[in-house]
């Protein structure tokens, strides 16, 4: 399977590239330091997955993401990167991607990640995923305690605001 490399730093480029190499169904067929060039290498060189970083100077990894998604015939795209917070969680997904990693991980997870894009599934690492979950039980339950003051009747609404106020 062939896989683009995105990331504004070239010595994390290099240990991604070391990392895949003991895998020999993963062949790197191009780097890129920024969403701008990785759009424009894939174009060119067609790849399976790309592996993008999210924070870069030369366009950011969620714009390049969905230019590359909503092509239709384009690349599956893996994230990877140092955000861990639902509102990047939520965008890297709304963008199109079909994989969430942390730089933290380790490198099998890694490969294992990239196979499972590859495969058209979706993969996002289990602390992510955590993440995901309990902010969607935080809206559940805000979603509940209004539903529930939505049924009240205008008496009681009135009488809640007096009790309120003291």
């Amino acid at each position: 399977m062939r896989v683009v490399l995105v990331d504004d730093h070239a010595i994390v480029r290099t240990g991604l590239k070391a990392v895949l190499a003991d895998a020999p169904d993963i062949d790197v067929v191009g780097e890129a330091s920024g969403g701008n060039e990785a759009v424009a290498l894939v174009e060119r060189s067609p790849a399976d997955v790309v592996v993008m970083d999210l924070s870069m100077a030369d366009g950011d990894g969620l714009t390049a993401t969905r230019e590359l998604t909503h092509k239709g015939d384009g690349p599956r795209v893996l994230v990877l990167t140092m955000h861990a917070e639902e509102a990047y969680l939520e965008a890297v997904l709304e963008a199109g991607a079909s994989g969430y990693l942390g730089k933290s991980t380790a490198d099998r997870d890694l490969v294992e990640a990239i196979h499972a894009v590859a495969r058209g599934e979706l993969y996002v690492q289990p602390t992510a995923a955590r993440v995901l979950a309990q902010g969607a039980r935080r809206r559940d339950e805000k979603a509940t305690e209004q539903a529930r003051y939505e049924r009240l009747t205008d008496r009681e609404r009135a009488v809640m605001r007096l009790i309120a106020e003291g």
